[in-house]
């Protein structure tokens, strides 16, 4: 097994148990909330429809090159299409909208933590993808000066 993509299976298991993870502190997170704002629970509401929504949108042009590790598949091709035109990372601002979201809508420290871990994550992520697809993709490079990253607005 080539070694990147034994690193690529790795960040597929972490995100999968760090997902897990954040959903359990969602669903049993508890205690004493860090504030209490019902403007804040409306704005978690909206950025989870919008991660959402997002996640939508991002997963129609993937069709099957789809996976969680990030090294590409055997014989797939760089989607530039769709949300991919103007985002590289959709489904991982996807994650972050919808995380940040909970937190606004559940605010306890463990859930905090919990999102701070799972967005410090992707973005580690990020970064190792970004450097397998410039070597799988000799276009990537072009296509990534003129699309965002994960957070809309940044190259």
């Amino acid at each position: 097994m080539h070694p990147a993509n034994s690193v690529s299976r790795a960040y597929a298991w972490a995100q999968t148990v760090l997902l897990c993870l954040f959903a359990a502190a969602v669903i049993f997170g508890g205690g004493v909330p860090l504030f209490t704002s019902v403007l804040a629970r409306d704005v978690g509401l909206a950025l989870c429809a919008v991660g959402l929504t997002l996640m939508a949108f991002a997963f129609v042009p993937l069709r099957e090159v789809i996976q969680i590790a990030p090294e590409p598949k055997a014989g797939a091709h760089l989607v530039t299409t769709g949300i991919y035109r103007w985002l590289r990372h959709p489904i991982y601002t996807a994650i972050v909208l919808i995380v940040i979201g909970l937190v606004l809508r559940k605010p306890g420290l463990w859930l905090a933590i919990a999102a701070a871990v799972v967005i410090a994550f992707l973005f580690v992520k990020t970064r190792f993808e970004e450097r397998l697809l410039e070597t799988h993709y000799p276009e990537y490079s072009e296509y990534r000066k003129r699309s965002w990253g994960l957070i809309p607005g940044l190259r």
